[in-house]
């Protein structure tokens, strides 16, 4: 996995205008399949767009987040393919903003794995985390060899409401998350603890 700078990288991006140019000029137009998927918070608010471009020269597919001004709160955001894989759990985002944050997206099911043996820090659908400005806006592109854009088709995208831990339980104060034991690993090794989920999209082939 590698990053490669944008002009503007973990800056504001002022409008969603600007994922578009992204698309047709680099997506779209220099890879030869891609996908996308538009983030939606739980009341339905498009807040950004998630796209996934096969790298024409290598084996290597690249991810381009972008968000514009949302409520999401400034800082580090765990950002994970779904499987989206359970009819019984609904298919897709579906959320309710007045009901509690823990409900929303469960339809999203768990994390993508290409194994089912695999934990946190090692799913097929974790990702790096999101660094979200101050007016709630990001922009991050990134390269990676475990997925390609045909395989994550139909799956969701979900941006969590907290930061994610990526399988470590740092030793420190607090109830769950920083004290190793039983319910710090459980979380870790499920989610990297990264909290509920406060916005989610279904991956679509262009």
């Amino acid at each position: 996995m590698r990053f490669r700078p944008l002009i503007g990288a973990l800056a504001a991006a002022s409008a969603l205008g600007t994922v578009a140019a992204v698309s047709s000029s680099g997506a779209a137009g220099a890879h030869e399949r891609w996908a996308h998927a538009t983030l939606r918070s739980a009341d339905g608010t498009r807040i950004g767009t998630v796209t996934f471009a096969d790298e024409r020269h290598s084996d290597e597919t690249e991810i381009t987040v972008q968000l514009r001004r949302s409520s999401t709160l400034a800082g580090f955001h765990g950002l994970h393919i779904h499987a989206n894989d359970v009819s019984g759990n609904g298919d897709g985002c579906i959320a309710d903003a007045t009901q509690p944050s823990a409900t929303w997206f469960v339809s999203a099911d768990g994390h993508w794995k290409h194994d089912p043996a695999e934990l946190h820090g090692q799913h097929a659908g974790d990702l790096p985390s999101v660094y979200v400005n101050a007016d709630g806006s990001a922009t991050i592109e990134f390269d990676v060899d475990k997925l390609t854009p045909r395989e994550v088709v139909g799956r969701a995208v979900v941006l969590h409401a907290g930061p994610d831990n990526f399988g470590n339980v740092p030793v420190g104060a607090g109830a769950d998350q920083y004290t190793p034991g039983a319910t710090a690993l459980a979380k870790t090794q499920a989610t990297g603890n990264a909290g509920d989920r406060f916005a989610c999209g279904v991956i679509g082939s262009h």
